[in-house]
């Protein structure tokens, strides 16, 4: 018996998190398509920062932002600078209410000898992450991490600030900036968001591709 599938790209392209991010250069504006799936995620997280009160989040400023994670990534492993990325990299973590995704870019642009690298439009990918518990503790084991650290890991993973976390510990602000630093050394990354991708991202965590 015969079937026939029947696919319907603009409810894939709904359902899929995506960014495509021009840069501002000095011809044109910067460019920006978002699919709802996605505007939805960063609406969400926009809610979770001011509390609860859902405003527009400014989608050119973070794709700015992820677009120089990005140059500063491919800078720091050697790339020149006429080097199209083969592959998405991944860049940053993000927490829509209590859901976590992990941002992964690359450039698009095949234009390399007509367009300066900064022009290059980029792709960006919202992937929803999963961490359990036997995930989180083989990475503690892994990173060799000592109670307090994993006690401040658990506490990064829920979005919290610095000063909620040393509220929650019962330690100074200063304290907890010491540690932070300390994490960053151990796991040699440079960012809060550095420290999740190291110990879940690349150590077992579960992307959701549906």
């Amino acid at each position: 018996m015969n079937r026939t599938i029947h696919y319907d790209v603009q409810d894939a392209v709904n359902s899929a998190a995506f960014i495509f991010y021009r840069p501002e250069n000095e011809k044109v504006s910067s460019k920006v398509f978002y699919s709802p799936a996605a505007m939805d995620i960063l609406t969400r997280v926009e809610a979770s920062r001011k509390k609860g009160r859902e405003t527009s989040p400014d989608i050119s400023l973070l794709c700015d932002k992820w677009k120089k994670l990005m140059d500063k990534k491919y800078e720091e492993i050697g790339r020149e600078s006429e080097e199209k990325p083969e592959q998405a990299c991944f860049i940053d973590v993000i927490k829509s209410q209590k859901r976590l995704y992990a941002v992964r870019g690359t450039v698009l642009s095949d234009s390399s000898h007509n367009l300066n690298p900064d022009e290059w439009p980029h792709l960006f990918i919202l992937d929803r992450t999963y961490s359990d518990q036997a995930n989180i503790a083989k990475s503690f084991r892994k990173w060799h991490l000592n109670k307090r650290e994993q006690e401040i890991v658990q506490l990064l993973l829920d979005d919290h600030s610095n000063k909620e976390i040393a509220e929650e510990l019962k330690l100074s602000c200063n304290t907890i900036k010491g540690y932070m630093k300390l994490l960053m050394r151990k796991l040699d990354v440079n960012s809060r968001a550095g420290i999740i991708s190291k110990l879940f991202y690349f150590n077992d965590i579960n992307v959701n591709y549906s």
